[in-house]
């Protein structure tokens, strides 16, 4: 596979900046209340750095084409680091929304650049494994931060751990000079003034999915599932476990199912990446209604577990397609992804805010998924396998 080296850099810096925004994601939703925050503005803070960027990723793929790819993605990685150690410094509900919305912005320009480098390193049969790659590369910091970053907070506090993971995500900035070397912007340069194609609804739809359910409503209010089973934590082998710690464990989960990512993807460029979306988003489906079943933790965190591996699917077959149409169809893609995890997390933490089951979390998510599936039949219907 041509410029696997690019995907190893590439996914690798992106990993070191996804620390800081990760931990977050698993110490919130059970800390919320020392940091004087209130359910609603978890919500929010999950979704701010999502919101903004729903505005600005076409812009910011059109000034990926018109400036240097490379200094945009070095300036965005250095100050995604200095965001984490902001999180450390103030723990007041504004600060902590601008710091997000900062975050947001970094983060539309080390996704868009690091996708289109995929893309642009890799064969069009091999698209596929390659962003299986890139998955399962940059979703270690996903791991990392969902895990070590909730384990390090019951040991070092809240303050302590963002500082240390601030330290360690500067480490993107090495990788990120490799996967955008100088040579690279001169070749790249009269490419920039094509126009590439739109992604069609079938994608946007899809994407919207992945992003409302799995990045969304499932990640955001697992803390909440887990706290309302098991309280405070659980004591095994008389060694007292955090339910922070227990997040983390289960949602970094979630980001281990893309280390299947390369599998999956290739699966996809097999079947049609096209079928292979649409296989992925119908067993999620499935996955997503039988977790609604109240009273039964375990085949809910099995369902979960299955649910995990059919997202990753989902998104590489999904954005494997995109990115084969170009830098802008890669933005509506991006787009539609955002614009369902801001509103996901708002959605699902309006359960506990009206009083209802947390299985109408799962319900949902499944209604969000079938209808994501169908639509993979229903539109584009000459697609063939792409």
């Amino acid at each position: 596979m041509r410029g696997r080296k690019k995907v190893v850099w590439v996914g690798g810096a992106t990993a070191f900046s996804l620390l800081g925004d990760q931990t977050l994601y698993a110490v919130l939703p059970t800390y919320y209340l020392e940091l004087g925050l209130m359910p609603w503005h978890v919500g929010i803070l999950l979704s701010a750095n999502r919101l903004v960027r729903v505005f600005i990723n076409h812009w910011s793929e059109r000034i990926s084409r018109t400036y240097s790819p490379r200094l945009l993605f070095m300036v965005s990685l250095f100050t995604g680091a200095l965001l984490t150690a902001a999180y450390a410094l103030v723990t007041s509900f504004v600060f902590l929304l601008l710091a997000r919305v900062l975050w947001g912005i970094c983060w539309t320009f080390i996704r868009q650049i690091g996708l289109t480098t995929v893309s642009e390193s890799t064969e069009e049969e091999h698209v596929g494994r390659a962003m299986g790659f890139y998955s399962g590369l940059s979703r270690l910091g996903s791991v990392s931060g969902n895990f070590l970053g909730a384990l390090g907070h019951d040991i070092l506090g809240f303050s302590g751990v963002l500082w240390l993971l601030s330290g360690v995500s500067f480490l993107s900035l090495p990788l990120g000079g490799m996967a955008r070397s100088k040579e690279d912007e001169v070749r790249a340069a009269p490419q920039r003034q094509d126009v590439p194609a739109p992604a069609p609804f079938r994608i946007l739809l899809g994407g919207f999915a992945v992003g409302f359910v799995g990045q969304g409503a499932i990640l955001s209010t697992l803390g909440l599932v887990l706290r309302e089973s098991l309280g405070s934590g659980v004591v095994l082998g008389g060694v007292a476990i955090g339910v922070a710690t227990l997040t983390g464990a289960l949602m970094s989960m979630r980001w281990i199912s893309d280390l299947f990512a390369p599998l999956l993807g290739g699966l996809t460029d097999r079947w049609g990446r096209r079928v292979g979306g649409l296989i992925f988003l119908a067993i999620g489906t499935l996955a997503l209604a039988f977790a609604a079943i109240e009273g039964m933790l375990s085949v809910r965190i099995g369902c979960v577990l299955l649910f995990f591996i059919c997202a990753t699917g989902s998104n590489v077959a999904l954005v494997a397609e995109a990115g084969m149409r170009g830098s802008r169809a890669v933005a509506s893609y991006v787009t539609a992804v955002d614009l369902g995890a801001c509103l996901g997390p708002i959605v699902g933490w309006m359960m506990p805010q009206l009083e209802l089951p947390t299985g109408w979390i799962f319900l949902s998510g499944a209604l969000c998924y079938g209808v994501a599936a169908w639509g993979q039949v229903r539109t584009d219907a000459s697609a063939t396998r792409e």
